[in-house]
Order: structure tokens, then sequence, then C-alpha cells
């Protein structure tokens, strides 16, 4: 099967949603949500907002990886809300510890150095 056009199908069923409760959710029909669904329906800014506020998502989390192929994974995600949670003096600590681990492995520091 080739890939998704987007993630919203994805994303509805992992919340347990039929296209009806997703719709009702959004304020628009269930073809409405199918067509955005299979890509037959441009996902304009509009459609990308109120299709990722039902969901609880960003708009930008809609996208496939193919269009947003530096998503984070909920995983990363959960580990910047911690990070910004963190004291300064913590951050420093951990910026620290992030700094000189590729260093220690003898990878270069920036992913985008020689």
């Amino acid at each position: 099967m080739s890939e998704m056009p987007n993630r919203i199908r994805e994303l509805r069923m992992a919340r347990g949603w039929s296209q009806d409760q997703l719709a009702a959710r959004v304020g628009c029909s269930k073809p409405q949500i199918s067509d955005l669904e299979r890509g037959n329906r441009g996902l304009d800014v509009d459609w990308m907002r109120r299709i990722a506020d039902a969901l609880g998502v960003l708009p930008a989390h809609l996208l496939s990886d193919h269009d947003n192929p530096e998503r984070l994974t909920d995983q990363e995600r959960a580990l910047i809300w911690r990070y910004r949670d963190m004291p300064d003096g913590e951050r420093e600590m951990l910026e620290r510890v992030a700094d000189v681990r590729p260093a220690f492995q003898g990878q270069p520091r920036d992913k985008n150095a020689a």
C-alpha cells in the first residue's frame, strides 16, 4: 500500500474514533473527512487547523513523514517538554552532557559537520 497523503486517518484511529466522530468534532461531514484522509480534497491551512484542534495535535503532525521528515516522535516531544520545565542550572548541566557525548564517542559534535 502506498503512503497515505496525510496522517488524519492514523491519528483518528489511534483515538478510536470513526470518521463520523471526527467530523462531528471538526464541524463537517463524514464524506469531507473521508476525502481529506484519502487526499481527494486539499488539506489547506484552515482544514489543518480545524482537524488538528479536534485531534489535539499541532497542524504539522497531520503531514506525512514524506512532507514532514523532521517531525518529532512523541518520545522526543516529551523530552523537549521535560527540558523546558527544568530549572536553568539543570538545563545547563544537560547541555554540557549533550555537548560532550558525541566527542566522547568519537562522533562530530554537529550532525552537519564533516
